[in-house]
Parts: structure tokens; sequence; C-alpha cells
């Protein structure tokens, strides 16, 4: 069998990369919300896995993932479109971060929330629809291109 080139290489990475992308946002929401309802607080002694956990996939958004491919892989996976699918998919955590924040200060069933409590509150789903966002774009991107 031909070796493929790496432009095939990097449009196979790409492909599985949004749904890889997906499936992290889904289990991320089904896994957290599921043992951490939203009853909240339960102080907790040792590691915070939900905050690893968001930590990990923040990261990789923000390096687009693959960091054990090769550079030049790398590079035709992180195209100019998949940059602009980051910048898309952050502006809108974003904006699902301010709306849940502005969420919990406005309504006064959340104001007895610790400040723990508030931060998972808004970082999960900002976290979770930035990466769906991305996953989108670039599912579309696919399909499209």
């Amino acid at each position: 069998m031909p070796s493929q080139s790496p432009v095939e290489i990097a449009d196979r990475v790409s492909r599985r990369r949004a749904a890889v992308v997906a499936a992290a946002a889904i289990a991320f929401v089904l896994i957290h919300v599921a043992l951490r309802p939203f009853g909240f607080s339960t102080p907790r002694a040792g590691v915070d896995w939900w905050a690893v956990n968001a930590a990990v996939l923040l990261a990789g958004l923000a390096t687009g993932g693959g960091l054990l491919n090769r550079r030049q892989i790398q590079a035709l996976v992180n195209d100019e479109v998949s940059r602009d699918h980051y910048r898309t998919s952050v502006g809108v955590g974003y904006w699902i971060a301010m709306t849940a924040a502005f969420g919990l200060y406005l309504l006064p069933s959340f104001h007895h929330l610790s400040a723990r409590d508030a931060v998972y509150a808004i970082v999960t789903p900002a976290v979770a629809v930035a990466l769906l966002a991305f996953s989108y774009l670039e599912y579309r991107a696919h399909r499209d291109g």
C-alpha cells in the first residue's frame, strides 16, 4: 500500500479531530453534570478533576490538538480556516460565559452559591459550547469542502 502524503494525513487528522472534540465536549457535560448536579457545593479534598478536565479541553482547543503530530502535519491541520474556527468558537464560549455570569448575578435563586460553584456554573457551559462550536464549524468545512 502506498504511503499517504502529508496532505492526506492532515485531512484525516482534521476530520477525526472534529469528531473527537464533539465527543469530548459531550462527555465533559454528561460526566460533570451527572457527578456534580446543580445543587453544587461539595467541599473537595485533593484534586478537583473537573478543573483538570476543563483545563485540558481548553488547552486542546487553544493549540488545535494534535501536539504529537509532526510539525508539517500540524501546520496543515491548523490552517487559516481552522484558526478562524478557533477564533469563532472562543468568541462563542466567551459570550456563553458572560451570559451565565450575568444570569448567576441577576437571578436571586443563585445568590447562595459559593465562588467555586459560580465558576463551575460559568466555565462548564462555556467550555462545552466552545468545543461544540469548533467541532460544528470543522464538520461543516469538511462537508462543504
